[in-house]
C-alpha cells in the first residue's frame, strides 16, 4: 500500500499551491501600493508645476506694479524738486521783473501739482526717511501678501515626487524577487523529491525576503 507517500505529496502540492496563492497575493498588493505611490508622485509634479507657475506670474505681476509705483515715484521726486527749486529762485529775487515773478510762481505751482498728483499712484508707506523708494521691500511684501493666498513653493512637492518616485522603484524591486519565489514554487513539481525541498527553501526565502522588504519600505518611505 502506497497511500502513505501519495497523502504526503498531496499534501505538499496543497501547501506549495496555498503558498502559491499567497505570494500571489502578496505580489498584486506591493503592485497595488506602487501603483499609488506612482500616481501620488505624479500629483506631487503637477503641484509643484502649478506652484512653479503661480510664483512666475507673481513675481511677473508683483515686478510691473513696483516698478509702475516706482516710476511715479521718480515723477514725484522730480517735480517735488522742480517746484523747490524755483521756490527758492524765487525766495532769492532771481526774478528781475513782476512778469518773470508771475511766470516763476506759476511754474512753482504746478511742479507741486504735478507732484502731488504723482504722490497718489504710489504707497507711500514704502517712502524711505532719506527721501528713496523701497522697491524691494515692496516687492517682498507683495510676495508675502500673495503667498498667503497661494502656493508659491513648488520644491516641497517635487522632494515629494522624488521620494514617492523613490519609493515605487524599491516597491517595484520587491516584486521581482516575489516573482523569482513564484518560480522556485512552480519548479517544485517538475523535480524529483530530492530537489523539492531546496526549491521549497529557496522559494520560501525570495518570497519571505521580497515581502519584509515591501512592508519596510512601505512603512518607512
Amino acid at each position: 500500500m502506497n497511500t502513505e507517500p501519495e497523502e504526503k505529496e498531496s499534501r505538499l502540492e496543497t501547501i506549495v499551491a496555498i503558498l502559491i496563492a499567497v505570494v500571489t497575493v502578496i505580489g498584486a498588493v506591493v503592485a497595488w501600493r506602487a501603483s499609488v505611490a506612482a500616481d501620488g508622485a505624479g500629483d506631487a509634479d503637477f503641484a509643484g508645476l502649478k506652484a512653479s507657475l503661480n510664483a512666475e506670474e507673481t513675481r511677473a505681476l508683483n515686478f510691473v506694479n513696483a516698478y509702475e509705483h516706482y516710476g511715479a515715484y521718480i515723477n514725484y521726486s522730480r517735480y517735488l524738486r522742480l517746484g523747490n527749486a524755483v521756490a527758492d529762485d524765487l525766495s532769492n529775487g532771481v526774478a528781475q521783473t513782476e512778469a518773470e515773478a508771475f511766470w516763476l510762481d506759476r511754474q512753482r505751482a504746478e511742479s507741486f501739482d504735478l507732484a502731488n498728483a504723482n504722490q497718489e499712484l504710489f504707497p507711500n508707506r514704502f517712502l524711505g526717511r532719506d527721501g528713496s523708494y523701497g522697491v524691494q521691500r515692496e516687492l517682498g511684501e507683495a510676495w508675502a501678501d500673495a503667498s498667503k493666498e497661494k502656493d508659491l513653493d513648488p520644491n516641497p512637492h517635487y522632494a515629494e515626487a522624488d521620494k514617492l518616485r523613490e519609493k515605487t522603484n524599491l516597491l517595484l524591486s520587491t516584486l521581482t524577487l516575489l516573482g523569482v519565489g513564484l518560480v522556485f514554487f512552480t519548479l517544485v513539481e517538475a523535480v524529483g523529491e530530492r530537489g523539492r525541498y531546496p526549491l521549497i527553501g529557496l522559494a520560501l526565502l525570495f518570497s519571505i525576503g521580497g515581502t519584509v522588504a515591501a512592508i519596510v519600505i512601505e512603512f518607512t518611505r
